[in-house]
């Protein structure tokens, strides 16, 4: 099923005509027949429709209505039972990497015993993401130093 279909008969079975919609919606009949016809329109719209029909944010129906929603503007068969798999498959390997990378870090912190005061520092890095873009090129810089250890020392004019 299309979602104009779908809207459209959640519309109907409100017993909301098109221009009974856009006067409850406080918008105008051609937005409802945008949705209706296809055209192209903003989730948010169509949301604040359902909304204005008596549908929660939490409701089948604008569950339902969203993933047909994505599917058209997307092209991705969301709805298949063989892409959920894989959407569903993708989801746990990306929390198992971030479980991972969690054990990584508390393994690290304990083992280097950090006081209070650094492992403060380090939750205000996690809270503020530009703090690691700095620390990376402090990491990148120090490196390239350490690599460098192994150049010859390079001597001013005065020490000789």
């Amino acid at each position: 099923m299309h979602y104009t279909q779908l809207f459209r008969s959640l519309r109907e079975a409100k017993g909301l005509t098109l221009e009974g919609l856009a006067e409850l919606a406080g918008c105008h009949r051609n937005t409802v027949t945008n949705v209706e016809s296809g055209r192209p329109v903003k989730f948010k719209t169509i949301a604040e429709l359902m909304e204005k029909m008596g549908y929660t944010a939490q409701s089948t129906e604008l569950k339902s209505m969203a993933l047909l929603w994505l599917e058209a503007v997307s092209g991705i068969p969301f709805s298949q039972p063989r892409t959920e798999a894989a959407a569903l498959k993708a989801v746990a390997g990306y929390r198992r990497s971030l479980r991972d990378a969690a054990r990584d870090l508390e393994a690290e912190v304990v083992s280097r015993g950090l006081p209070a005061r650094q492992i403060d520092l380090l939750r205000y890095a996690i809270r503020h993401p530009e703090m690691l873009g700095i620390l990376e090129k402090v990491r990148d810089l120090m490196t390239t130093l350490q690599a460098d250890d192994d150049l010859p020392e390079l001597k001013a004019a005065e020490d000789t």
